[in-house]
């Protein structure tokens, strides 16, 4: 079972920091997208969003099963709690991306889609932090021997 969560959980990974990335990159190569159809590519763009949220979600939840065996003892793990701090601030962000790409949507005002850009970077900057305190927390602390659970 914890095989299969993982795969899951790395699954989550994959589809949420690759669609992210993709996102992140062509916010960089936006502001020399012509004026006429910027915000139409800029909108057509709003699936890739979406997907990253997919993974998101798909890690959220893995993520909260494969924690089950360790919950008791979660206060001993090394920088777990910094981890989740950023897990939230990737939520956060999320969500409030999703509000800003409604305002995108549904208004002319160029304001939403640098909002979106805000979030987009917070979001990035912080799943890096995620995975690095992730590495901390479970290879270091978690490791063969020190009494985790199978």
């Amino acid at each position: 079972m914890k095989e299969a969560l993982l795969l899951l959980h790395f699954l989550g990974l994959i589809i949420g920091t690759g669609a992210g990335f993709a996102v992140f990159v062509i916010g960089y190569l936006a502001p020399g997208f012509p004026a006429t159809g910027k915000r139409d590519v800029l909108l057509r763009l709003f699936p890739l969003r979406y997907i990253s949220y997919v993974g998101l979600l798909l890690l959220i939840l893995s993520g909260g099963m494969l924690i089950q065996p360790y919950w008791p003892h979660h206060e001993e793990l090394a920088w777990f709690g910094t981890k989740m701090v950023f897990i939230g601030v990737i939520a956060a962000a999320s969500i409030f991306g999703m509000f800003q790409m409604r305002r995108a949507r549904l208004s002319t005002d160029n304001n939403a889609f640098k909002m979106l850009s805000y979030a987009g970077k917070g979001s990035f900057v912080s799943s890096h932090i995620v995975v690095a305190f992730a590495g901390y927390t479970f290879h270091l602390t978690v490791a063969p021997g020190a009494g985790a659970p199978a």
